[in-house]
């Protein structure tokens, strides 16, 4: 009789944990702008043969914009940088952080995209949280920028 009790006992806690429903842990690198939209945003085609001059003026683009380069590699097409953000002795404040990379489209042409991040800074870098900055004005004025500096170099202006 006693093990009947105990069997719809646990009857009953499997029922109710099979009903929970599991989350996905949220992490520091999700966004709510979807794929297409953030490859509309993030990414731009120009019209050149030459990936050299385009890593080049991003490079400089970059540097103009405040950015500390921390890794260039024309060979494969990949320029970041970072730069900090408000620090003070009571926080340590944020990075934001870019890459830019550049591919070379069979069709002509050189597809750039750019990926910026807020990264939070705490007092160790395993403790640090990151996520993507959506702002559609920021890829803007970068990409607005990076095309008048390419104008600017293919008029040799």
């Amino acid at each position: 009789m006693p093990y009947r009790h105990v069997l719809s006992a646990c009857a009953a806690l499997l029922l109710l944990t099979g009903c929970q429903t599991a989350h996905a842990p949220q992490s520091g690198f999700t966004s709510t702008v979807s794929m297409a939209q953030k490859r509309a945003m993030d990414s731009r085609m120009f019209e050149t043969e030459d990936e050299a001059t385009v890593l080049n003026a991003a490079v400089g683009l970059l540097q103009d914009l405040g950015y500390k380069l921390d890794e260039t590699d024309l060979k494969t097409g990949v320029v970041s940088g970072s730069k900090g953000q408000d620090r003070n002795q009571w926080s340590y404040g944020y990075d934001i952080r870019v890459t830019v990379t550049t591919t070379p489209l069979k069709t002509g042409g050189i597809r750039v995209r750019a990926t910026f991040q807020e990264i939070q800074q705490s007092v160790t870098a395993r403790f640090s949280h990151g996520k993507p900055i959506s702002d559609p004005a920021i890829y803007q004025n970068f990409f607005n920028k990076l095309s008048q500096s390419l104008f600017l170099e293919a008029h040799h202006i």
